[in-house]
């Protein structure tokens, strides 16, 4: 124990006079977003937020078509409103819904069964 004080530095550094946050503190790191970690967060980022707006859409779909009222005429003016209200929740529920599954595809990784990757890689 009588070395130990004598190999830890305990000197400590003060910010600059006046300086307060930097721009450059502000800035995303880069370096971090181009490596495989960082594009793996983002694609995991991209696949929450394409599953939640596929939830928020299921829930639209289903409340505008439960808002129709079963008294309103085909053709009327209300009628009409719903039904394209609708039927856009519908089609952009369906392209959430693919690209979250495409993300998800992607996230896993092609290859990610361990015995179809051993065979892969053994007999290549």
């Amino acid at each position: 124990m009588a070395e130990f004080p004598s190999k830890v530095s305990t000197r400590t550094s003060s910010p600059a006079q006046g300086a307060g946050a930097s721009v450059s503190a502000l800035r995303p790191d880069l370096g971090f977003v181009r490596s495989s970690l960082g594009a793996l967060m983002l694609l995991q980022l991209l696949m929450i937020f394409n599953v939640g707006a596929t939830v928020l859409y299921i829930t639209a779909f289903i409340t505008c078509s439960a808002a129709v009222e079963l008294t309103s005429l085909k053709g009327t003016r209300q009628y009409n409103q719903r039904a394209a209200a609708s039927f856009f929740a519908c089609l952009v529920m369906i392209a959430y819904g693919v690209s979250a599954f495409f993300s998800f595809q992607a996230w896993r990784g092609v290859g990610s069964n361990a015995a179809t990757s051993q065979m892969a890689g053994g007999y290549a």
